[in-house]
């Protein structure tokens, strides 16, 4: 393979000009900033480091504490440069700077939570993925730095990549998680955009994410961009980081012997954008915020840490030269193709929700209801891989121990074994007891919560966590909590960090369609409908392979 741009310069000094910068900057906060402001740091989250300067004015009544959520990789130089802002020029305001990964504050936002008056995320991917989520985001600043996505192995291993589908064809490629990380995304991005700016077949691309997502349980485990480098450098690979994350992590590194790359038709950037998420009071003070990134003391801050200008303009030394950006012509596609990835990237664990009460032995066409869900769990049972985890609840009123539901099986993986059978085995054998348990009514809301907390309490992060629920009725358990109490503790107890999608089935028109679209939206799960028990297998099946996508 050869690339164009590579660099495995170091910036020779004693001390990183990283380091330098920070050092100079501190310095006049140490001298100027004590009269003005405040500067405290506390830990918010997973040590979450925060920078709140306070408003120097004694004529204002109360302070607007704007909450900026800044990426973990440009928190540093972020909060470096706030230091520096004269509070005079905020006004009645100032800023909390709160390290928090883009992707977790993507989620509180899509989720509906009040988020941080003003974000400041790696990518602009991130406020157009909550703007698709229904999320009103409005940009300050299209970018207040940027740093390009490059590819990181040992010295003398690679001459560099041809294009990025031969990166994403490297074995073992030290990537990351491409569904919660826009460097890990980027070369499956740039891999469209090359091959769309040559109006290639892009099937080649999808056939070379597959073995990329059969690794991804390991993937994950290497979240970070610096974990990725340091594997590289104690095992050789290739890993998928950034400029700025190569040349800093040098600085600290001088001796290591690894090279950055990129092909020669370019690369992703991560942008850095700053946008407001709610409404346009924090406008002024996240105007002077950005222009403060933006200005001459600002860019000698970032600029020190490894970050590029807005521009993109190379970095004086260390990085990987002059890149052309790649930006895909056709976005829907990689929407489509990270979409598929997360099918084949993350094992199922879902737990089955079968109604059985009375109305589900009612027959049409010759074949009863509860048959019908009997064939369709069959069939869906069988085709689950053996890593896949499931488990088994039936539920009317009053099963017998005074509660609408009953665990006929626990979630557990289908390899598991079980006596002289393994899980999959004793699935099979409770689907085929279930019409037995027909009778009574239909207990829905109480077996839909108690669902909804076991998986959420048990929550695997690396599978796709689910309820699967089908009905043929409406709720009448006149003592069991009501349809607005339902979906009001829904609402409250989703979690972004651990989402579990209820994926509902209605069977026929005697279920309560209405109910179950909006016990699937407030879950974030889809809702499916089986007009006749014919329909059952289809739809069943269906909403299964597709687990809420």
């Amino acid at each position: 393979m050869s690339g164009r741009h590579g660099s495995s310069g170091v910036p020779k000094a004693s001390m990183p000009r990283s380091v330098k910068v920070l050092v100079g900057v501190l310095s006049v906060v140490a001298v100027a900033g004590s009269a003005a402001f405040a500067v405290t740091f506390s830990n918010l989250g997973e040590d979450a480091p925060t920078v709140t300067p306070t408003a120097a004015s004694s004529d204002c009544a109360q302070v607007d504490n704007l909450v900026v959520a800044v990426d973990p990789s440009i928190a540093t130089g972020v909060e470096a440069v706030v230091s520096t802002i004269d509070p005079e020029k905020l006004g009645c305001a100032s800023f909390t700077v709160v390290s928090q990964d883009s992707a977790r504050t993507y989620g509180d936002l899509a989720l509906g939570g009040s988020g941080p008056a003003i974000w400041l995320p790696d990518s602009s991917e991130w406020l157009d993925k909550a703007t698709v989520a229904g999320r009103s985001v409005s940009k300050v600043s299209e970018s207040v730095a940027s740093t390009p996505v490059v590819t990181v192995s040992k010295f003398g291993e690679t001459t560099g990549p041809a294009s990025w589908l031969d990166v994403l064809a490297v074995p073992g490629l030290h990537i990351g998680d491409p569904l919660s990380s826009a460097v890990s995304s980027a070369p499956i991005v740039a891999a469209f955009a090359e091959t769309q700016a040559r109006s290639g077949d892009t099937a080649s691309i999808s056939a070379a994410l597959v073995p990329v997502a059969q690794a991804q349980l390991g993937n994950v485990k290497e979240a970070g961009s610096t974990i990725r480098i340091e594997k590289v450098a104690a095992d050789s690979g290739t890993a998928v980081t950034t400029e700025q994350t190569f040349v800093a992590y040098m600085a600290a590194h001088p001796d290591a012997r690894l090279t950055a790359a990129v092909p020669t038709s370019g690369t992703v950037f991560m942008d850095y954008p700053m946008a407001l998420t709610g409404d346009s009071t924090a406008l002024p003070a996240a105007q002077v915020l950005a222009d403060a990134l933006t200005s001459d003391k600002g860019r000698t801050a970032l600029s020190g840490l490894g970050f590029r200008a807005a521009s993109n303009e190379p970095l004086p030394s260390g990085g990987v030269g002059m890149i052309t950006p790649l930006v895909p012509s056709d976005p829907s596609v990689v929407t489509t193709a990270l979409a598929r990835y997360e099918i084949l990237s993350r094992p199922s664990r879902a737990l089955a929700v079968v109604d059985v009460s009375g109305s589900m032995d009612y027959m049409e066409g010759g074949v009863t209801r509860m048959a019908a869900t009997a064939q369709a769990g069959d069939i869906a049972i069988r085709m689950f891989p053996a890593n896949a985890q499931l488990g088994l609840w039936a539920f009317s009123i009053d099963l017998g121990d005074g509660s609408d539901y009953r665990e006929l099986e626990p979630v557990a993986r289908m390899d598991t074994p079980e006596g002289d059978a393994d899980h999959r085995a004793k699935l099979l054998s409770h689907v085929d007891e279930l019409p037995s348990l027909v009778g009574g009514g239909t207990g829905l809301y109480d077996s839909v919560l108690a669902a909804f907390r076991q998986i959420q309490s048990t929550y695997d992060p690396s599978s796709i966590n689910s309820v699967i629920l089908l009905t043929d009725g409406a709720n009448d358990d006149p003592s069991g909590i009501s349809r607005e109490e339902l979906l009001d503790t829904l609402a409250r107890e989703r979690d972004a960090a651990r989402p579990v999608p209820i994926i509902t089935i209605g069977v026929t028109g005697d279920a309560d369609t209405e109910v179950l679209k909006q016990i699937s939206a407030v879950t974030g799960g889809n809702s499916h409908f089986a007009p006749t028990p014919a329909d059952i297998p289809k739809v069943f099946v269906g909403a299964i392979s597709g687990r809420g996508n």
